[in-house]
Parts: structure tokens; sequence; C-alpha cells
């Protein structure tokens, strides 16, 4: 008995299994970079979030270790003006160490970031506060850094009269430390 031979077949794949394979194969990655970027949001939210809690604590620190007091002006008026200052209070003879922010204050740091900076509940154009020389703050509430994003660990920063912490924003006007 002679085997059977098949001669119009051959092994590989149609032009539509190609065509459906790279279909499901462009969806998956667009869903991947989709929460790629989500996922980098979030975490450009939580770093700009850090580094004004540690520029507020640095500021506090400063201002009890060099017996002078420090200005936070924050200011997220227009598109791309969203930043804030810390002073040192060196202000000419007769007025360092008012409280205030004058021309002879010294700059500490300047950070801009890209995300909208609230304070409490409400949008500021120009907002400052100050450390006295025994780090207390003058102020108490929340700064917010506001996202559309999915919600990240670290949105929001307590400021209260003898101490500073990061939190979460939930959503309701309220800052839950973490």
């Amino acid at each position: 008995m002679q085997p059977r031979i098949c001669r119009g077949r051959r092994g590989g794949f149609t032009l539509i299994e190609v065509i459906i394979a790279i279909a499901i194969l462009g969806i998956v990655v667009m869903i991947g970079v989709s929460n790629f970027q989500g996922m980098m949001e979030k975490y450009r939210v939580e770093g700009e979030t850090k580094q004004m809690f540690a520029d507020l604590m640095d500021a506090r620190a400063r201002a009890m270790q060099r017996n002078r007091g420090f200005i936070v002006q924050i200011n997220s008026s227009g598109i791309d003006s969203k930043d804030y200052k810390t002073y040192e209070d060196t202000g000419p003879l007769g007025t360092e160490g008012d409280g205030s922010l004058g021309a002879g204050d010294t700059l500490v740091a300047n950070e801009v970031v890209k995300h909208k900076i609230t304070w409490n509940s409400g949008d500021i154009d120009d907002f400052s506060f100050t450390f006295n020389r025994n780090g207390i703050s003058s102020v108490t509430g929340y700064i917010r850094f506001v996202s559309t994003t999915t919600r990240p660990d670290y949105d929001c920063i307590t400021v209260k009269a003898t101490r500073i912490k990061m939190g979460q924003y939930n959503g309701t006007n309220d800052c839950i430390e973490k």
C-alpha cells in the first residue's frame, strides 16, 4: 500500500490569521501603554508631593537652627507658573524677622511643578506662610497637588502649627495623613 500524499495543503498561517494576531497584539500594547502613562502620572504627583514635603521640613529645620523665620510662598496662577519658593527672612536691618516677604529676603528653594497646587479646598494665586524661629507654622491646613489620574499614595501635605505630614486627598476636602 502506498502512502497518501496531500498535494494542495502546505503548513503556515493564512493572511487572515496573521491580521487577527497583529490586531490582538495592538490592543494589548495600547492597554499596556495607557496603564504605563497613568502610572507615570501617579509617580510624578507623588514625586512633587515628596519634594515639597522635604522643602517644607528643610525650611522648618533651618528656622529653628538659624533662629530666623522662613517664608514659604505658593503661586499657582496661570498655566506655566505653578511654583513654590522658600525664603529666609533676612531683610534689611529693622525688617529682618518680621515674618513678611521683603526685597532683602534670601531665596532658599524655588521649585516649578507640573500640577496645580491648592490650599485646603480653594485655588490660590499667591499664598504664603511662615515658620517662626521655633519652627511653628503661621497657618494650619493642607496643600494639595491636583491630578486627574488614579489616586496617588501621596498627593497632599498637612501643615499644622508643630508638624508637617504627607497624606492622600480623599476627594471630600480632607487630607488623610499616612
